[in-house]
């Protein structure tokens, strides 16, 4: 895994305690981030005019989007509170939404707690579902939490919806809160990026298994078993069976080469690919994060 360099003195909360802070305004205030600014400078350009507040400015919620992106060194912040830009060499390509992911997964100790979330949704099973759910109820997580994570923490629906609030918008998810379900598989914009940039930057670029387990390692979990042949989550291969169909993505089945994913069901006319094509994203919404999609609305 790709190692970040840590920021210095970061916040003790934890990071499911966050339950206001949302990846559209981290994102925004990623962009603006180009170098070393004052708190202060941050909340005079996002903050809310107000009268009761000495600054003259409502800044509660952006001074919580900065310690949570210095609890995930994605800035650095000085005792005289200039916050700097962190990290920005690592994937300097790829986009925000990759780079969150990748700075989620990254961390050690009681700061991988919303990685472990997403692992054991993806490890999640039965013997009726053996390549793991499609769909997953909030209340069913909630209640898988409080069985295997290994953090002491009160796992309550307010923490899975911050988490899923967080995910959703970034394409690694998707979350209905009409019905409190989350749909397990990425988005296509996310994996199409991830795919790309391994075939053009990575070793044996072709190599499936290679880079599946580089997007397992270093984003977002795709498989829901490691043991033995690696075993796709079936979410996962939805999202690639539906860009096979598109046309942006061919699976190359190699009898000679052992190293092969084991699908849940055909792809492409294989079940253990061993090597992988990717072609330009079309350009439309299937191909965009849920920002992207946002942000387009708003400029139409």
């Amino acid at each position: 895994m790709s190692e970040l360099n840590r920021a210095t003195d970061t916040p003790d909360k934890i990071l499911t305690g966050y339950g206001t802070v949302r990846s559209a305004e981290l994102k925004v205030i990623d962009e603006f981030l180009v170098e070393d600014i004052s708190l202060s400078g941050v909340t005079k350009r996002f903050g809310r005019l107000s009268s009761s507040s000495t600054s003259g400015y409502e800044s509660s919620h952006i001074e919580d989007c900065i310690k949570f992106m210095h609890s995930l060194d994605l800035i650095d912040r000085s005792a005289q509170d200039v916050v700097k830009p962190l990290n920005r060499d690592i994937f300097p390509e790829l986009s925000f939404e990759a780079r969150l992911l990748h700075h989620i997964r990254s961390q050690h100790g009681d700061k991988y707690q919303l990685a472990e979330i997403h692992d054991l949704l993806m490890e999640h099973t039965s013997t009726e579902k053996e390549h793991g759910f499609r769909r997953v109820d909030e209340e069913a997580l909630v209640e898988l939490l409080k069985k295997e994570s290994k953090f002491d923490i009160q796992w309550r629906t307010e923490k899975t919806s911050m988490w899923a609030n967080l995910l959703d918008p970034i394409g690694a998810i998707s979350y209905s809160t009409e019905h409190d379900e989350i749909v397990t598989s990425p988005t296509r914009a996310l994996l199409h990026e991830l795919l790309t940039y391994h075939q053009t930057h990575r070793d044996d670029p072709e190599g499936i298994l290679q880079a599946l387990e580089w997007i397992h390692e270093e984003f977002v979990p795709v498989f829901h078993d490691l043991s033995g042949a690696p075993r796709l989550h079936v979410g996962v291969a939805d999202t690639l069976d539906n860009m096979t169909d598109d046309g942006t993505l061919d699976f190359v089945g190699m009898t000679d080469v052992t190293q092969t994913v084991r699908l849940p069901y055909r792809i492409d006319d294989t079940e253990e690919p061993a090597r992988y094509k990717i072609g330009d994203a079309p350009d439309r919404p299937a191909y965009w994060y849920p920002l992207e999609r946002s942000e387009r609305r708003i400029e139409q």
